[in-house]
């Protein structure tokens, strides 16, 4: 890419024209703040060196076109220069769209034809088996890795493939599930059925990816999985009742988890929106919630009414997909995205798995440049 023309406009603005002819403004202060050069910038470190609290009040003095970069003399006779591939990537709209997500919204199981399901030496040794499982989480919040040894010690590999064990003080790093109660207070460890839920609604820092192996089940029946494309959920919520969309998406829920030793709580809303309204984390567990005060009686009525109708979409066995694991199998889920349930059961069911940080895994995801 080449510069064919470049002027200082209004005094503090460069206009650039690129050989493709698209044309950027640039303010001084902007180009000045991305000076690259060895004072103001370290490019082994990938870090700024200059610090905001001592930001020059500058203008340009000079400016020159060399072709594939620009040379701008400051007032402050500092000198910078910029490659022409560097400027062009900071069209705003170019720029914004390139950081925003694309999820698939699915509903049911018209997704099992479409999530990833990759054999586990695929997985974690090849870049084309590791990309295949985070493309699938990101496009789809779900993803299957098959032929692992049903032991915690193998899933924990797993794990840390995916982006790495979150521990907790609650529960540790890697956990199992059974029906045990003194490990945990949560229904979970019950071998009751489980409504459509995402974890930790009651920490500031949910996790990002929930992790399920079932490592065993004997002697008894049931205990299938069930999940749910929370953002579809969210998708019908805003088409068929967009007041509830917009209540949920402002009104701090309190939710909170209590057992021996242990207190998390947290006011949160139920549905994260970005600037272009689209649905970025949602957090819905109704077993979570505490009893709350609220500023009058239409506040209290569309609480319920909101969640009731968000919840209604979630538990429509049409919405949701049914699988029952199966030793080998390991799950992973976007627990900011798809909700999680389960059928009742009998017989010893045992699952082992664990969390991973959102910040981990999309490290990861951006590392093989699926998104940035």
């Amino acid at each position: 890419m080449k510069i064919t023309e470049c002027s200082v406009v209004e005094d503090t603005k460069v206009k650039i024209q690129f050989d493709d002819g698209k044309i950027l403004t640039f303010e001084d202060c902007w180009l000045r703040d991305n000076c690259r050069c060895p004072v103001c910038y370290d490019a082994n470190l990938v870090e700024r060196l200059a610090h905001i609290v001592n930001f020059p009040d500058v203008r340009v003095k000079n400016i020159q076109n060399l072709q594939t970069r620009i040379s701008v003399t400051w007032t402050d006779n500092h000198v910078s220069t910029y490659d022409a591939s560097f400027l062009s990537q900071f069209d705003f709209k170019i720029w914004e769209q390139s950081r925003r997500l694309s999820p698939v919204l699915w509903k049911g199981s018209e997704v099992v034809s479409k999530v990833a399901r990759v054999e586990v030496d695929k997985f974690l040794n090849t870049e084309e088996g590791t990309k295949e499982i985070f493309q699938s989480l990101l496009d789809y919040g779900l993803a299957f890795v098959e032929n692992v040894t049903p032991t915690i010690e193998a899933t924990e590999v797993v794990c840390n493939a995916l982006g790495g064990v979150m521990h907790t003080n609650m529960y540790g790093g890697m956990w199992t599930i059974s029906t045990n109660l003194t490990e945990h207070s949560d229904t979970a460890y019950t071998n009751l059925a489980l409504k459509q839920h995402t974890d930790n609604s009651y920490f500031s820092e949910p996790a990002g990816l929930q992790i399920f192996h079932c490592i065993e089940h004997n002697d008894g029946t049931g205990g299938e999985s069930i999940f749910m494309d929370g953002f579809y959920g969210a998708k019908k919520l805003k088409e068929e009742h967009p007041k509830d969309f917009e209540f949920l998406s402002n009104f701090q829920l309190d939710a909170e988890y209590i057992e021996d030793g242990h207190h998390f709580r947290l006011l949160a809303p139920v549905l994260k929106v970005n600037k272009f309204g689209d649905v970025v984390h949602l957090r819905f567990n109704s077993y979570d919630r505490t009893p709350m005060a609220f500023a009058d009686g239409e506040e209290c009525r569309s609480y319920y009414r909101s969640l009731k109708n968000l919840a209604q979409y979630f538990e429509d066995p049409q919405n949701q997909f049914v699988i029952k694991l199966q030793p080998g199998t390991v799950v992973a889920i976007d627990n900011f995205r798809v909700l999680h349930g389960r059928a009742a059961f009998t017989g010893k069911r045992i699952l082992c798995g664990s969390y991973v940080r959102r910040d981990d895994w999309t490290d990861k995801a951006r590392v093989l440049k699926l998104i940035k």
